[in-house]
């Protein structure tokens, strides 16, 4: 653990010159709708210190909304559809409605990778050559990354802030994902009472051992079962084990920066 007195950047783990800090949102402003900081019934994460190039860094936070707009659209069954190529059949594509995603922008449409053929004839994008040199995504992994790391960051600053009140030297992560959340799941006879940060928006948290943590974090229909393990201890095998109907992801890096560059490793 850091000097609990010294300014410190909770996603890079450095120290933050005074006089230099750029605070960062505990909990990310694009997933609330009400007018911040506080309102009444409703929780607020208050902020935290960084260094402004840390902060600016974490671009996906600025898509988090959309990837679980995806999340919950690819969940469903209509929409979108898989298609195998006939004459190339390594080639699959994943056609989506772009009228059952309305609020997403070309900007949104860009940083998921996604091929726009709205204005495309059926013979241009039915051409393999079509496909040469574009990038080669999957939207649902890709949504589900971005969702993952945000969450997981905005998880480890309240941490930090409420409990830990210091950055941990290295970070260990596991993450279940469940779609289909509704406002009829609560977790506070087993977690602890909390008060919402938004519509749609809730964290429990629980302190399991000295050195580690669980929480629970519900955006929109996605649930995300975390758990933070502040030791060199393993846990993957037990975590499989808790939750064997649900994929468990794992990120193990020095700081929360490595979200975006080490990114999460699927057990």
């Amino acid at each position: 653990m850091t000097d609990p007195n010294a300014i410190i950047c909770y996603l890079c783990g450095r120290p933050v010159q005074s006089g230099s800090a750029s605070d960062d949102h505990a909990v990310p402003v694009v997933l609330m709708t009400r007018s911040q900081p506080k309102a009444k019934g409703f929780d607020y994460g208050g902020k935290l210190p960084t260094h402004a190039e840390c902060n600016n860094r974490f671009g996906p936070e600025t898509y988090v909304a959309k990837a679980l707009d995806l999340l919950e659209f690819l969940a469903g069954t209509e929409g979108h559809h898989d298609y195998q190529h006939r004459a190339q059949p390594h080639i699959t594509i994943k056609a989506l409605d772009a009228s059952k995603l309305p609020g997403f922008t070309q900007r949104d449409i860009g940083f998921f990778k996604f091929l726009d053929a709205r204005d495309k004839e059926y013979a241009e994008f039915s051409d393999p050559a079509f496909f040469a040199g574009k990038p080669k995504t999957n939207p649902t992994r890709d949504a589900l990354h971005v969702a993952m790391s945000v969450l997981a960051k905005s998880a480890a600053a309240l941490l930090i802030k409420r409990d830990l009140r210091v950055v941990p030297s290295a970070w260990r992560i596991y993450a279940v994902p469940y779609s289909g959340a509704t406002d009829a799941i609560n977790f506070d006879d087993l977690l602890g009472p909390t008060k919402s940060f938004d519509t749609g928006v809730h964290v429990w948290r629980k302190q399991l051992s000295n050195t580690e943590w669980t929480v629970v974090f519900r955006a929109k229909s996605i649930l995300l079962h975390l758990v933070f393990v502040f030791t060199e201890k393993e846990m993957g095998p037990m975590v499989k084990q808790i939750f064997s109907d649900a994929q468990v992801h794992e990120f193990v890096g020095p700081c929360l920066n490595d979200l975006l560059t080490i990114g999460w490793r699927q057990l």
